[in-house]
């Protein structure tokens, strides 16, 4: 069914979400494998913190800096040559680990430049969708891989983790490697499929150019701008919630077991599936694209507030289903008009852009949500999140340039940046 469903959006769109599929179970294995050999080789949590840290630095602070290449090359051959690196990467760790070399900067260093590497590749593929699907069908694509990416989270740690206790690290390395040589395969498969877009972007402008004018482009175009500074106020509340303040609260407060949070983690991800596959595209039908998006932020934050206010875990536990329908309604309609009405050589700077605003105060939210738990309790920080959330309502209510740009029908939306914010796009030496 799921297969049927994929092929439905044409043999190139399938294949494109084949290749990346492989590459993030490949992820998901190479970075857990990786997290528990540095753990045991060093015994330190401030090294491991540390490591991740530097990795997930470099993936956000990357992407506006790198983004232009994705709009300046054949996407497809670009997403090929990032799968290449990073399987080049990898081999080189699985070769450490046959020899029983670890060596902390080593690792540091490998893990960043795959970041970067990822940082790059992400929007590209965001950008390429659009490409490969027919017109009026890029809402139900990202819906799809959305759908499919909501499954590898619930079985992408799973899977890593029994190979790891089962098996040994080193397996799990080789494994990773191997999936992403499969994905490599895959995307060179697509490359045989044609030249399926090439950049319309000059190639004497310089990357100074061309990445200033990704940022006059979030800057002009009025619905991204306002849809990043949502995206920003929300994430420095909403990205602590489920990474700090969830794990905390069921460990130290109500004294559970990690099974309680794996329980918890299964039920977004559940929402992220059911939302993608049935109730976006039903919602979105009776109530319009607007409309969903603004019913996605009112469910996030009641859905924030019950989590910690309901009288059984179970409960809880049950809410966090309402929390990933709501990511659905919000990121998949944003996703889309981003990727519908955006220029075709502008596409992975706005998508890469876009990230990098949206996720920009991530880390500070993480330190400061410490601080006000610290001070305030976990029920009431997480209660001012909610209400937060519930009261970007009324701003998107007030910004008609996003409300106008999201009432459109998706054929509508076809180049309405261009035509609505001409001198967005407008390069400048």
């Amino acid at each position: 069914m799921m297969t049927d469903r994929f092929q439905s959006l044409g043999p190139v769109f399938f294949l494109l979400q084949t290749g990346t599929s492989l590459s993030q179970i490949s992820g998901h294995i190479f970075r857990l494998a990786l997290a528990w050999w540095c753990l045991q080789e060093t015994n330190s949590a401030v090294a491991f913190s540390s490591l991740i840290a530097f990795s997930v630095a470099a993936e956000v602070y990357l992407k506006p800096f790198l983004a232009s290449l994705g709009d300046q090359f054949n996407r497809v051959k670009f997403i090929f040559i990032c799968q290449i690196i990073i399987l080049a990467i990898m081999s080189l760790f699985c070769l450490a680990g046959v020899g029983g070399e670890f060596h902390l900067a080593a690792v540091t260093v490998g893990l960043i430049s795959m970041s970067a590497v990822i940082a790059v590749r992400e929007p590209t593929i965001m950008g390429l969708i659009p490409d490969l699907v027919g017109e009026g069908y890029v809402s139900m694509a990202i819906s799809r891989r959305s759908a499919i990416n909501s499954v590898i989270m619930l079985t992408g740690p799973v899977i890593a983790a029994t190979l790891i206790s089962f098996v040994s690290i080193g397996f799990a390395l080789f494994t990773a490697a191997l999936l992403q040589s499969s994905s490599a395969l895959t995307f060179l498969r697509l490359m045989g499929k044609g030249s399926l877009t090439a950049s319309a972007i000059c190639e004497h402008e310089s990357w100074f150019s061309k990445t200033r004018g990704g940022f006059t482009a979030m800057y002009r175009v009025k619905p991204e701008l306002h849809i990043a500074i949502i995206s920003a106020l929300i994430n420095f509340t909403m990205f602590p919630f489920f990474s700090v303040t969830i794990p905390y609260w069921i460990s130290t407060e109500l004294h559970l077991s990690a099974s309680y949070l794996g329980a918890y983690e299964f039920s977004f991800a559940l929402g992220l599936l059911t939302g993608s596959l049935y109730l976006n595209t039903l919602l979105q039908s009776c109530i319009g694209r607007f409309w969903n998006v603004v019913t996605g932020f009112l469910l996030l934050g009641c859905s924030v507030i019950g989590t910690v206010l309901a009288p059984t875990i179970y409960l809880s536990i049950g809410l966090a289903f309402f929390s990933g329908l709501a990511f659905i309604f919000i990121n998949v309609n944003l996703s889309t008009l981003r990727a519908t009405a955006t220029p075709g050589n502008y596409r992975t700077r706005m998508s890469a852009m876009a990230a990098f605003l949206s996720s920009l105060a991530n880390p500070f939210g993480v330190i400061i949500a410490g601080w006000y738990m610290h001070w305030l309790g976990v029920i009431p920080f997480a209660v001012l999140s909610g209400i937060a959330v519930i009261l970007v309502a009324p701003i998107l209510l007030w910004s008609w340039h996003l409300k106008n740009a999201l009432s459109l029908e998706e054929v509508e939306m076809q180049g309405y940046y261009a035509k609505t914010y001409p001198d967005a796009f407008t390069e400048r030496g």
